[in-house]
Parts: C-alpha cells; sequence; structure tokens
C-alpha cells in the first residue's frame, strides 16, 4: 500500500493555551495499530478531517493502511471549543460507548483525552495535551503529551542549575528516568552516574556509605573506603527514597549540598564536586528538617503520573512490546484476527494505573508471554485496575515477588550473584529487596537470631545469612552494630 502514511504534523497550531506552550486545536494520536511501530503518529484536526481506509482528507497524511477497515469515513469537525464525531456506517467506539450518528466531545473532555476505537481494529486518542518534542531527541522520557513537554523543558533548564534537584512523583512514575535525563542534560555528562536506594541502607552505617571512611574508622574498617559522593565525584549522585534518610545523617548531607564538602568517618573534610538529584514519593517536608528540606526543594520536579497522560498509555505500551516480542509478532496488519485486539488497547488507555509506567511495563510483559504462547490477548488477561506495585518492584525490570526470593534462595542471597542472575543492576536489586513486604532486613535482626544461626551454621556468615534470608554483607555490619564478631569469608 503506497503512498504517505498518516504522519506526525509538523504544521504550527493555530492558538495556544494559557500557558503557551501546548497547542489549543484538537490532535489525534495514533494509540494503537496492527503494526506496533506506528502507536504515537498523530496529526491536527484543525478545522476538520475524515479518516477513511484509502484517502484521508489532511494535507499530507496518508493511509491507515489497514484493509480490514471500512473505506466509509469518520468525520471530526470543530465546534467551538470541542468537536464532533460523525459515525458515518463504521463501527466507532468514544470511551468504550458506541457513537451513533454524531457525538460531541468537550473541552474537558479533550484535555483529558478521549479514546476512539476504529472497526475494532485502530485505537486513537483524540485529545489537545499534545506537544511533540521541539528538541532533538526525549532525554529518554518517552512521551509526547504536554505534562512530558514540560517535563522535558524543566528538566532542561534544572540540569543547567548549579544546585541540587528534588524529583517528585508516584511510585512507578519514573523518578529515575528523570534523574539520569538530568544527569544527561547537565554539564557532567561525562561522569558517572551513581544511583543509591537511601532506604536500603541500615541507619547505622548510613554515613559511612554516603561519605565513606577512613581505616580504622571503626571496628572492622580494615582499609579506608570511599562513600557515595566520592564515587560520583565529577557526575550525578541519585539519592532515591530520600525521605528515609536518617536523621542523624541530614545535618552532613546539607553540609555536602551547601559546601560542597563530604566528612569521611574518621578522617577530614574534603571537597567533592558532585551534583546531587534526590527523589521521594513521600512527604519530604514532614520527613527531613526544614533547612534540608529547603534546600533540596529550591529546584523540584514533579514527574506526572500515566494516569493524567492518556495519549502516552498507546505509544508507550507499544515501545516496549517491540522490545519484547519477535520481530513476525510486530505488525499484523494482514491479519483478520491480529493478537493484541484494539478493545484491550482500548481499555488499557481508559485504565487509572496506580502503578504507573512500572505497571505498564509488566502488563507489556505479560502481553508479550501471550503472543509468544501463540495465543490472542483478551481484557482479562491485563486487568490494569489492579494495583502492580506489591509484586513489580522496579523501574527497570519488573521482578516478580516469588521470583525475587527464589533467586536470592538459589544463590544464598549473595547480592552481586543474584543481580546478574536476575539481569539487573546491585542498585536496583538492593530497591527490591528495601521495598519488598516479603524479605527481612539485616539491620532489623535481634542478638538472639544471630547468635542461633551461628551455633547452628558454625559462625559462618555466608551459611548464616543464608539461614537468616538475608545478604552476608548486611549481617556483617549488623554484627559489627552489635559488637559481634564475625568469621571472615567472601564478601556478598
Amino acid at each position: 500500500m503506497g503512498g504517505p502514511r498518516f504522519v506526525q504534523t509538523t504544521r504550527e497550531p493555530r492558538g495556544g493555551a494559557a500557558d503557551g506552550r501546548r497547542p489549543a486545536e484538537p490532535m489525534l494520536v495514533l494509540a494503537h495499530h496492527p503494526a506496533l511501530a506506528r502507536a504515537g503518529e498523530a496529526l491536527a484536526i484543525g478545522d476538520g478531517i475524515e479518516l477513511s481506509r484509502l484517502a484521508p482528507a489532511f494535507g499530507d497524511a496518508g493511509p491507515l493502511d489497514d484493509p480490514y477497515v471500512s473505506r466509509r469515513a469518520i468525520g471530526i469537525a470543530r465546534a467551538g471549543d470541542g468537536i464532533v464525531l460523525q459515525d458515518r456506517g463504521l463501527d466507532l467506539t468514544a470511551d468504550g460507548a458506541p457513537v451513533r450518528g454524531a457525538r460531541r466531545l468537550s473541552a474537558a473532555e479533550l484535555a483529558r483525552g478521549v479514546e476512539l476505537v476504529l472497526g475494532k481494529r485502530v485505537v486513537f486518542v483524540v485529545t489537545t495535551d499534545h506537544a511533540p518534542p521541539t528538541h532533538a531527541g526525549d532525554l529518554g522520557m518517552f512521551g509526547a503529551t504536554g505534562a512530558l513537554a514540560r517535563l522535558r523543558e524543566d528538566v532542561r533548564a534544572a540540569a543547567a542549575g548549579p544546585g541540587p534537584t528534588l524529583v517528585l512523583g508516584e511510585t512507578g512514575a519514573g523518578k529515575e528516568l528523570v534523574a539520569r535525563a538530568l544527569h544527561a542534560a547537565g554539564p557532567r555528562a561525562a561522569g558517572p552516574f551513581v544511583a543509591v536506594n537511601v532506604a536500603a541502607i541500615p541507619a547505622q552505617v548510613a554515613a559511612a556509605e554516603l561519605f565513606g571512611h577512613e581505616r580504622g574508622a571503626f571496628t572492622g574498617a580494615g582499609e579506608r573506603r570511599a562513600g557515595y559522593f566520592e564515587r560520583a565525584a565529577g557526575g550525578t549522585l541519585f539519592l532515591d527514597e530520600i525521605a528515609d534518610l536518617p536523621e542523624a545523617v541530614q545535618p552532613m548531607l546539607l553540609r555536602a549540598l551547601e559546601s560542597g564538602e563530604i566528612q569521611p568517618v574518621g578522617g577530614q573534610p574534603r571537597r567533592v564536586a558532585t551534583h546531587v538529584v534526590a527523589a521521594t514519593d513521600g512527604d519530604l517536608a514532614r520527613a527531613v528538617r526544614g533547612a534540608l528540606y529547603h534546600r533540596l526543594a529550591a529546584t523540584t520536579l514533579h514527574v506526572p503520573p500515566l494516569r493524567e497522560r492518556r495519549a502516552d498509555v498507546g505509544p508507550m505500551l507499544a515501545r516496549f512490546l517491540l522490545e519484547l516480542v519477535p520481530a513476525e509478532l510486530a505488525d499484523r496488519t494482514l491479519d483478520a484476527t491480529p493478537w493484541l485486539p484494539a478493545d484491550v488497547v482500548a481499555a488499557l488507555v481508559r485504565a487509572p494505573w496506580p502503578g504507573n509506567v512500572r505497571q505498564l511495563r509488566a502488563v507489556a510483559q505479560r502481553l508479550a508471554a501471550i503472543a509468544r504462547a501463540g495465543r490472542i490477548a483478551a481484557a482479562a488477561d491485563v486487568d490494569a485496575d489492579e494495583a502492580e506495585t506489591e509484586n513489580v518492584l522496579a523501574d527497570d525490570s519488573p521482578i516478580d515477588a516469588d521470583r525475587l526470593v527464589e533467586t536470592l534462595r538459589t544463590h544464598r542471597f549473595q547480592l552481586n550473584r543474584t543481580a546478574e542472575a536476575l539481569g539487573i543492576s546491585r542498585t536496583h536489586l538492593d530497591a527490591l529487596i528495601a521495598r519488598s513486604p516479603h524479605l527481612r532486613k539485616a539491620k532489623d535482626l535481634t542478638p538472639d537470631e544471630i547468635a542461633a544461626a551461628a551455633a547452628a551454621a558454625g559462625d559462618d556468615v555466608d551459611a548464616m545469612a543464608a539461614r537468616l534470608e538475608v545478604s552476608p554483607r548486611g549481617l556483617r555490619l549488623r554484627m559489627r552494630q552489635l559488637g559481634l564478631i564475625a568469621r571472615d569469608t567472601a564478601r556478598s
């Protein structure tokens, strides 16, 4: 099927919203097509368009290239600050309700985004919240809604500043992705990016972990060790879950932010040039001291939840699926019954997404497994109303809670080996363990529990850790805190 395709428009909008940063005229965003790669294509509605299989009546856009969609068209026309849909004999639904004759969509509905299903084959979102990037690249932050465009602008502005940046957002919204974008867009992009889950650090060793320690600074400190600040020198230090920072360490972090000096445990102050990005999904103002809060929050970025970005759901889902399914499943335009029906994607567009992008990625993994099994997906396979946040615990790689525990046990809670087996970084594994309700942390072990494990395992720390189901390194740290002597074995 030759000719130009339905493409992302480059025409200038006729007007702007009050903030001047997004087009006022409605846009039609392709959320799903049997050819997955086409999701995300868009065009401006202007004074009105018609969609049909072969000859859409608008500018440089071309056919939908789906032989199962009727030649009869859908009319979409402007009506004041809204639009009117006209079904001219083709099966059309809007937000799950059939369109009979004509249906008007208000400005409020367009701002939220309305999902349209065409002939049970193709899904669109008609919206005024669409602003294709005006700069080269998307900083790894995929999406063309106005909310994402504004966040990208804010990231570029914040990256140029010298002070710390605070990233706020719900669980699973992609705060680490924003931190990485800040690093990539800033003057220290060539330096290291070090991500730390603050909640995974035992309170008693938080100062040593963050700022390092000198040899002999405490029992067991046999050699000097650089902390996270020094490891991130010349680059960016991402402090996730900053609301869990122990109170005793907060003045040390404040000093590091204000003066650029860190105080290693048992050592002298030294200057370290590190850009700090902190993140939380909690109430930071209540969790940390006022001076530290104001220092961190001087530049704040808010990551919008996925439920406020309807037009991004379909294209993001397609992007994940293209990474997960074999090439032969990526374009099923000629199939009478594609493996991913339009009504399934339409339901996902309408879903509330309590687990945000993390949950969407988990849904994509489930759909990919269905596709590889040769089945056709159904709405029951991907109930997006169910929160996935308990079992899907990391942004980069959704890991089922049972699989996490099983892999840890297989590798006797040796964390480096476990992370390698799961195909994730140690930082992400630390985050998984910290968030899991099914795992204990070494810092919570009592002296009696440790003594009983030592008696059963002959003081072998690795065997003790496997018995207690904690990491050997965490167990050693806990034993040092309690003044217990550990037999030196292989490090986790």
